[in-house]
């Protein structure tokens, strides 16, 4: 008899482990609190353009990777998905006339940091090695660690060894206290700025890593297609998906999860359950706080060690084609903006490259962003408080536009908002966190988590998601969910099988 399994939370985490269940003789059903499935991985429409929700860019796309493997085996990506990369990855204006491009080529990288601060020649040099140290790097993700074999551990730290120096030493260094070591005070400002506050050197050396190794980039088409893919290779494997169907409580007896209720009271049995949901909502919300996780507990309590970034971003209609500018290009507004405190870096992302995203005939979208953390969300949820949050939209988004027309004159009176996402909106579509989109940030005090998702003292409940592993983003999503699949398959003394690739 097949076993049936509730997934609550229809993204990409819980999509794979549909996938993979369904691969292994399970019956399982995806519940969805939205009209759509994507979770944050989402694209959508305003005034017949499509926003981009999600991917800025993606790690696994390069085929010799086992990141690749999980993306074909869920459809993310297929053998003919056209994956855009970057030539140049990022320009920062760094006034005076002065900028800074990160290239997606390493010697590119290396020769214009060379010539942008040539009295940093030795540190450069040095960290564009261990940017190509980096792209040697590969974590292994057949399943989870607990679940591997003597041998296979030992094989993995006799390959890794020397990775794991590197890893750990870089990981207790923040990209602020590493920036202190350039001279050139444009350089410093640059680094420090680049991830968000807090973040570990590690983590910006992971990502340049993977964007010059040709193994980070953009599936064409964007967010929404991309989960399209992973919703069909689920159907299409019998997978059940129900949509506007919100999880109100996780059902429970001796210590058993027997099923979900669904917020119009209707009850939905099962073997298993497994939320893919964050992980506050699912401990604190879904298992009504009744089982104490004391990692989670001291993660979410710890705003220091474990904080959370979130944006407050303006979408534009451009009435012409912006190709010749830059994809993403961070700039100072010289008068901030003013929200929970001063911001006054803008990053402007420029979707021009993919003539595929739905706009009407010679237009384009621009996205410009501020990144805050969970000052920015409670500043945002005390306008919703108090009546105002819509005026306060309005007016952000009219103070972005005025300053998008003066820093691109050629555009004045060519663009237009066409929405204003705040972090009030990730909290309303995703139950996250403050909302944020993504998980803890990586910092240099933090320990990096890497979570079983086993809930203590429950049986038949498993989590997945970004949340339980490193930094968050769509790899640790789809791992996480993988490894859920596997763990059912071990408890139910089931042999894991991987789905046929087509």
């Amino acid at each position: 008899m097949r076993k049936k399994v509730i997934i609550i939370g229809g993204g990409l985490s819980g999509f794979t482990t549909g996938i993979y269940l369904q691969a292994n003789g399970y019956d399982t059903e995806i519940v969805e609190k939205n009209a759509v499935s994507g979770g944050a991985c989402i694209g959508w429409e305003r005034k017949g353009c499509y926003i981009d929700g999600c991917i800025h860019w993606m790690t696994g796309v390069n085929p010799k990777t086992a990141e690749y493997g999980l993306w074909r085996d869920i459809h993310a990506l297929k053998e003919d998905t056209e994956i855009f990369f970057q030539r140049d990855f990022a320009h920062f204006d760094c006034g005076e006339g002065k900028s800074l491009t990160i290239w997606g080529d390493l010697e590119e990288l290396q020769a214009e940091l060379l010539a942008f601060a040539p009295e940093d020649e030795k540190e450069i040099k040095r960290f564009c090695r261990l940017i190509k140290r980096f792209q040697r790097i590969v974590p292994p993700i057949s399943r989870p660690a607990d679940m591997m074999s003597l041998g296979e551990l030992l094989k993995i730290g006799l390959t890794m060894a020397g990775d794991y120096y590197w890893i750990t030493k870089t990981s207790k260094l923040s990209c602020a206290d590493y920036a202190k070591r350039f001279k050139n005070e444009a350089l410093r400002e640059c680094i420090e700025n680049y991830m968000a506050t807090g973040y570990n050197f590690m983590s910006l050396l992971y990502m340049l890593a993977h964007v010059t190794g040709k193994n980070g980039g953009i599936p064409i088409g964007g967010s929404l297609p991309l989960m399209q893919r992973v919703e069909k290779r689920y159907l299409d494997l019998g997978g059940k998906l129900r949509l506007n169907a919100e999880v109100d409580e996780v059902c429970i007896e001796r210590d058993h999860a027997r099923g979900v209720r669904l917020k119009n009271g209707e009850i939905l049995y099962a073997d298993w359950v497994v939320s893919a949901t964050p992980v506050e909502h699912s401990l604190k919300k879904l298992l009504g706080g009744r089982y104490e996780s004391k990692k989670f507990d001291k993660y979410l309590k710890d705003r220091e060690n474990y904080p959370i970034y979130t944006y407050s971003t303006v979408v534009f209609k451009c009435a012409q084609d912006l190709s010749s500018l830059p994809l993403s290009l961070h700039a100072d507004k010289p008068t901030p903006f003013v929200l929970d405190r001063e911001y006054k870096g803008i990053t402007f992302r420029n979707y021009s490259y993919d003539k595929t995203m739905k706009t009407p005939e010679g237009a384009c979208v621009v996205q410009a962003s501020i990144r805050g953390n969970d000052g920015m969300y409670f500043w945002w949820k005390d306008k919703k408080t108090a009546g105002n949050y819509r005026e306060e939209k309005k007016k952000f988004g009219e103070e972005m536009l005025a300053f998008a027309e003066e820093y691109f004159p050629d555009l004045k009176g060519k663009i237009e908002v066409i929405d204003v996402v705040t972090p009030c909106t990730y909290e309303r579509y995703l139950h996250s966190r403050h909302g944020c989109f993504q998980s803890f940030v990586q910092t240099a005090t933090g320990k990096a988590i890497m979570e079983k998702g086993v809930v203590k003292g429950l049986k038949n409940f498993l989590l997945s998601g970004q949340w339980l592993l490193r930094c968050g983003g769509l790899p640790p999503a789809a791992i996480t969910g993988k490894f859920a699949a596997q763990r059912i398959c071990k408890a139910d003394k089931k042999k894991f099988i991987y789905p046929e690739r087509n």
